[in-house]
């Protein structure tokens, strides 16, 4: 090879190194990418339980001690409340995002009427007492009854019946009209 071959070789090897290298990276990039994404797209997602166990035990005493009404497990807040109408403003679904995504443990639902009797919150340690409290007063300010259900309380019978007990005798007491709630 002569000197001029030479020369012109190695003036391209030494402006397409770089740019070797940055593809290289860059296919690198895109291969991690795709793997931690399942290949193509988002990952798939995983099955978990509806409810924990606590949860469970908690639903099996709700409906022994409210026979009379409907118990509907897990309901978003998003079925329960809607963002309020703004004056020559438009809704937007930020305004929806501070309630849409939580999640209520029980709702209480007077079967003859579809009216929601009250919402029942089963507490645990990873609760935080502030946050609750902001919760309740949201769904209070729609106009409904939060009843929570202390994490030094067992799922047992007795004690649900403690914290729920005014709702079975909301249902029993003649001519009842049941509990403060949200219109249907």
């Amino acid at each position: 090879m002569n000197s001029n071959a030479m020369h012109l070789l190695s003036s391209f090897l030494g402006s397409a190194i770089p740019l070797i290298v940055l593809g290289g990276v860059t296919a690198i990039l895109v291969a991690w990418l795709k793997g931690s994404t399942g290949g193509s797209g988002p990952l798939a997602p995983v099955a978990r339980p509806l409810m924990t166990q606590r949860e469970r035990a908690v639903l099996v005493q709700l409906e022994r001690i409210l026979p009379a009404y409907r118990i509907h497990a897990q309901v978003a807040m998003g079925a329960l409340l809607k963002a309020p109408a703004r004056p020559g403003r438009r809704s937007h679904h930020s305004d929806r995002n501070a309630f849409a995504q939580k999640i209520i443990d029980f709702v209480v639902e007077d079967p003859a009427t579809g009216r929601v009797v009250a919402l029942i919150e089963v507490d645990d340690r990873s609760h935080d007492p502030s946050k609750d409290r902001a919760r309740d007063a949201m769904t209070g300010t729609a106009g409904y009854r939060t009843l929570r259900i202390p994490a030094s309380a067992r799922a047992t019978f007795d004690e649900v019946l403690k914290v729920v007990g005014t709702l079975r005798d909301d249902e029993t007491s003649p001519g009842s009209t049941g509990s403060r709630n949200a219109p249907g």
